[in-house]
């Protein structure tokens, strides 16, 4: 595919709306394209721009109270036994018993989408991020833009690509031997990665300054997260490995 192609992609994949066949060919693509690369920060940033930026209002009282007494009088007894109050952002479910019910579940699903948008976290949005960059380095076979198992080669490495230093060592000793490490871009910014090896299992370990709050533990599409903030600096480990392995490692860096 050519560059007008992919970045016809770019927009699709940051919504999570390719498959994972696309989402491939575009990996590979940005890999060996560095003005698709600067198009997909472009792009991520502009996201971020947005995002932070939205107001989200809640539907009037009136609204509610119209779209209620719209409903049929058994619908209105169900939302009163559930507990819902209109104007007050309440959720509830739904039988669909007949045409009139199905026509209430359509009333239930607008004041949803009206009432309650649903805006994710900063901390969720680094999460899927992370482990949006961990899967696709491994699909694609990108782990690392520099391999060493030596932290006085993958420390310099480093130098004048980020407008930070990310401490780097090696616990090869402990079962978690460096193999190298990586730029990336995460939550509006670029990121070290540092790679660890335990046994035949990848861990990307992302490294930024502790601005902003890193990811807490916890696990999202097979994968498992761990984080730590020491020295002014994010860690943020993710793998497939045990949780209690990648907290072990957490917890020396």
């Amino acid at each position: 595919m050519n560059c007008d192609e992919i970045r016809s992609l770019v927009p699709l994949s940051l919504d999570r709306e390719l498959d994972w066949q696309s989402e491939k060919m575009l990996a590979e693509h940005l890999d060996n394209c560095v003005g698709c690369r600067n198009y997909l920060a472009q792009q991520q940033a502009t996201q971020g721009k947005i995002r932070a930026a939205a107001t989200y209002h809640r539907a009037p009282a009136d609204l509610l109270e119209r779209i209620n007494r719209a409903l049929p009088t058994e619908d209105r007894r169900n939302l009163t036994r559930s507990g819902a109050k209109p104007g007050s952002g309440w959720r509830f479910g739904w039988q669909i018993l007949n045409g009139a019910g199905l026509a209430a579940a359509v009333c239930a699903v607008l004041i949803m989408v009206v009432v309650m948008p649903l805006r994710p976290s900063m901390e969720e949005v680094l999460r899927d991020e992370i482990v949006s960059s961990h899967a696709r380095s491994l699909l694609t076979q990108h782990v690392m833009d520099v391999a060493s198992s030596d932290q006085h080669t993958v420390k310099p490495w480093f130098n004048g690509k980020l407008d930070f230093s990310p401490p780097v060592r090696d616990f090869a000793e402990q079962g978690f031997p460096l193999v190298g490490g990586r730029l990336d871009y995460i939550g509006h910014r670029g990121v070290a990665v540092v790679v660890y090896r335990r046994r035949q299992h990848i861990i990307n370990v992302f490294i930024w300054p502790s601005i902003d709050k890193a990811p807490s533990m916890q696990s999202a599409q097979g994968y498992h997260l761990a984080n730590k903030t020491a020295g002014g600096m994010n860690f943020v480990a993710i793998s497939d490995i045990d949780p209690v392995e990648l907290k072990q490692l957490v917890e020396m860096l």
